[in-house]
């Protein structure tokens, strides 16, 4: 029954997030946790019906709309020097390094790309949690990590983009290349025209007087059809809506209600179930098959953020600890990464062995970021951005 399915998978979602959140780590770990008991790997409880996947689904699709939502593109325009060098230091490396270390262990160049694309990514709610929870997130570190970690998390969906288009296609060709990439341009600057100039309007003439919650879900909802209407990823479309929904549009009180609300629905609810999910499709046997590849991808990761993000801001005038925070925060994962990686997985571009591989590696990096951070916290403190 799916009702007993869903009550049984968030009991299970709630005590292990009580757990973890208890050792101090995210969350969203203990959520993984639950679908690991619960689902098919241990006690078979849970099943994936068709009704869990669709609430999957809108887990995926809340998540990119509030991640769109905590990225002001004012804050990207005005990002300093440091926020674009800890971007493009952290992301070069890190895909190098996950590109040849693949290919080393020979891995076709689809999933070499695909492993390095996925674990360049750095996780803007995983970031920001981290930072209020060690009391650093008013500091030049804080400000510097989520900046970057938004360049990349929209540089990554262009990418992403373009890379789904490429295996549709089956084939690299230079012109379905330039299509891909001409679409998610024309899409991006109609979304900015639209959501710039537009979208107060609309929500002044159709839903003046309410609270606007349904008026957003209805636009994300439209953006995310929209995208999949020319090819794109509706993943795309949602975070885009996001983007552009901010208080220029509605006025604070009510921006902060639809933020809240859409958290709500999202990480107390349908994410969990997303995420839970997830774990149906581990393949726990990659760590007694594959256990070098998997411990030289999870340095690989870890290294290619702190020395690609930490030399390249200690280079552009930071102190030591702040860059080797930098480089350290830079490795917090656990979220758009994880989505990308269920989707290359649904997509046929990865196997089961390879998506347990990003998981593990994003849960291993996340995890030793969370920890080594907070020696380097206790130095930060005393920096705090009044």
């Amino acid at each position: 029954m799916f009702l007993g399915d869903l009550l049984i998978l968030l009991v299970f979602v709630w005590l292990s997030r009580k757990l973890f959140q208890f050792l101090h780590l995210p969350a969203l770990f203990g959520e993984v946790f639950a679908g690991v008991i619960a689902g098919p790997i241990i006690f078979g409880l849970v099943q994936e019906t068709e009704a869990i996947t669709v609430l999957a689904e809108l887990g995926i699709f809340l998540l990119m709309f509030h991640s769109g939502l905590e990225a002001d593109p004012k804050d990207l325009f005005h990002s300093s020097k440091k926020a674009l060098l800890a971007a493009f230091g952290g992301m070069a490396l890190t895909v190098l390094g996950i590109y040849f270390v693949t290919r080393y262990f020979g891995y076709d160049i689809e999933t070499a790309l695909f492993m390095a694309m996925t674990l360049s990514i750095t996780a803007v709610a995983i970031s920001t949690r981290i930072f209020k929870d060690l009391k650093i997130n008013h500091t030049k570190v804080a400000h510097t990590v989520i900046a970057a970690a938004v360049m990349i998390e929209i540089l990554m969906l262009i990418i992403f983009s373009v890379f789904i288009n490429l295996h549709e296609t089956g084939a690299f060709d230079l012109k379905e290349v330039a299509i891909s990439l001409g679409k998610f341009i024309g899409y991006f600057a109609a979304v900015f025209i639209i959501g710039h100039h537009y979208f107060k309007y609309l929500y002044k003439i159709l839903y003046k007087g309410n609270k606007g919650f349904m008026f957003s879900i209805i636009l994300a909802l439209a953006f995310a059809v929209s995208a999949e209407l020319i090819g794109l990823h509706f993943i795309i479309g949602a975070f885009l809506a996001g983007l552009f929904l901010h208080s220029e549009i509605f006025d604070d009180e009510v921006f902060n209600k639809i933020e809240d609300r859409t958290f709500g629905l999202s990480y107390s609810f349908l994410a969990p179930i997303f995420f839970a999910t997830l774990a149906f499709h581990l393949d726990f046997t990659a760590l007694f098959t594959m256990p070098a590849f998997i411990a030289v991808i999870i340095i690989t990761a870890i290294l290619g953020k702190v020395l690609g993000s930490g030399l390249m801001v200690y280079w552009g005038g930071m102190s030591k600890n702040e860059s080797i925070g930098v480089g350290l925060a830079m490795n917090s994962r656990g979220a758009v990464d994880l989505i990308v990686a269920s989707i290359g997985l649904q997509a046929g571009i990865i196997n089961v062995e390879i998506f347990s591989v990003l998981v593990l590696a994003s849960f291993a990096s996340t995890f030793i970021s969370i920890v080594a951070m907070r020696p380097i916290a206790k130095k930060l403190k005393a920096l705090q951005v009044k």
